[in-house]
């Protein structure tokens, strides 16, 4: 029977896979297996018990039904597994799990599941920068209308606004790169953190472990690893998903009838868009990003309070933990991919762009004003005749260049100058530019992560 939705609807085969029961046993059994080859380089145990140790692990002996069995009778997840490999050691068997604690190992195989998960993070990010990156190149001169406030406002370019967004997706991208060594790390240093049964090598010992798994050691610990390490993880994620929140949101607000002017790839031929209203062409892909980009932002309010334990440590972060680190990982994952697609499939429709903003000329109010302080008139006084000029329209319900020329406003500009005006088009900085810069940083950064994975 499958109860949660990540089992049937969310998320890649291949990241649900680094969290599924089976798999974190395996990551657990990885931890015993190199903190025995750890201890016997350190001559702390023999290592023919290493390499008994090794040989259990490698075969896959230890089943995750045995482990239950055990669990069910004893009532401890890590001794159950520690008992499951003991049986199927031989010589190793009387030094699996010796100087340890049982979050020494789950912690750490927590860690080495984050360090194979990142793997698939950093190419979501990626993915999702080169596919923006493409829309910003292709589009850094398609014209139109800026909206502030939900109003109309001055020309923008479609290219600008993803560069504004893909700006955003890259310094994503560096604090990704930035917090790795922080969010991933695990520890060996048993009950209380001392590492008192591992003897005076106990920190090297630690580091070894930690060096031949990939992650990094915690520098001081408790029994467990510091939860500001993953409160830090959470929160790059919830950056992430706010940002594909906000990117989902403004192609559902322009892929509106009435805006029209992009839309998420529609499968005419066979999809279905409402189950009673058969004309329906909804952005279901964008509106399932905010949905799912809302319950990983709250996965983080359990790990603040994980993050709250008793002296060295209790046990009310283990429950949480179950939910919050895989479900974030999973489901931050599935929406990086999802924003992908919608954005590598986007309908530009540059028509549309061009006909909403040329059936406006309010938005050339920005510009009067500058022509007409360049002409001569104060600037706050410029800025009160247009002002006044588009207030007089709105209540005539007419155009903003009727009402100035009904104003004389139009007379203090040389005909020229209002046709220069007149063009919405020319009206856009240097959108072209601020395009060309955000390029060219994007692939700083894409290399920067390539160099790091």
């Amino acid at each position: 029977m499958s109860v949660s939705p990540l089992e049937y609807r969310y998320g890649r085969d291949e990241v649900k896979a680094i969290f599924t029961e089976e798999a974190k046993l395996k990551y657990m059994l990885r931890v015993e297996e190199t903190l025995a080859q750890a201890q016997a380089e350190f001559n702390i145990i023999p290592r023919e018990a290493y390499l008994d140790i090794k040989k259990a692990v490698d075969s896959n002996s230890v089943r995750i039904e045995r482990v239950k069995e055990i669990e069910n009778e004893i009532k401890h997840d890590v001794m159950a597994i520690v008992r499951a490999l003991s049986e199927q050691c031989t010589v190793g068997q009387k030094f699996v799990h010796f100087g340890v604690t049982s979050n020494d190992i789950i912690d750490t195989a927590t860690a080495v599941q984050l360090r194979d998960f990142y793997s698939y993070f950093m190419e979501g990010l990626l993915g999702l920068q080169k596919s923006m990156a493409k829309l910003v190149e292709d589009h850094r001169l398609s014209v139109m209308l800026g909206r502030t406030h939900g109003q109309h406002a001055s020309p923008v370019t479609f290219g600008l606004k993803m560069a504004v967004y893909l700006a955003e997706v890259n310094r994503h991208i560096e604090r990704a790169i930035q917090a790795k060594h922080r969010v991933i790390a695990g520890k060996i240093m048993g009950p209380v953190g001392t590492g008192a049964s591992l003897g005076e090598g106990a920190l090297e010992l630690q580091d070894r472990v930690m060096e031949v798994l990939g992650v990094s050691p915690e520098i001081a610990s408790s029994q467990i690893v510091n939860r500001d390490r993953y409160v830090e993880l959470l929160s790059i994620f919830n950056g992430v998903v706010t940002s594909l929140e906000k990117f989902a949101t403004e192609v559902r607000n322009l892929q509106r009838p009435e805006i029209d002017e992009v839309s998420e790839y529609f499968d005419a031929s066979k999809q279905v868009g409402s189950s009673s209203m058969p004309s329906k062409v909804n952005p279901i892909n964008s509106e399932n990003v905010v949905s799912l980009a809302r319950l990983v932002r709250s996965f983080i309010i359990p790990e603040y309070e994980a993050a709250v334990t008793w002296h060295e440590r209790d046990l009310t972060n283990s429950a949480s933990e179950r939910f919050s680190i895989p479900y974030a990982c999973i489901l931050t994952d599935h929406v990086l991919v999802k924003m992908t697609k919608i954005f590598s499939g986007l309908i530009v429709k540059k028509e549309n762009m061009l006909r909403n903003l040329k059936e406006d000329d309010f938005v050339l109010s920005e510009r009067f004003v500058s022509e007409l302080t360049l002409n001569g008139i104060p600037r706050q006084e410029a800025h009160e005749m247009v002002r006044e000029a588009s207030m007089r329209a709105y209540a005539k319900r007419t155009t903003l260049l009727k009402s100035m020329e009904e104003m004389g406003i139009l007379a203090k500009l040389s005909k020229e100058k209002i046709d220069a005006i007149k063009d919405p088009i020319s009206f856009v900085g240097r959108s072209d530019k601020i395009c060309s810069t955000v390029l060219g940083q994007s692939e700083m950064i894409r290399k920067s992560a390539l160099g790091a994975a």
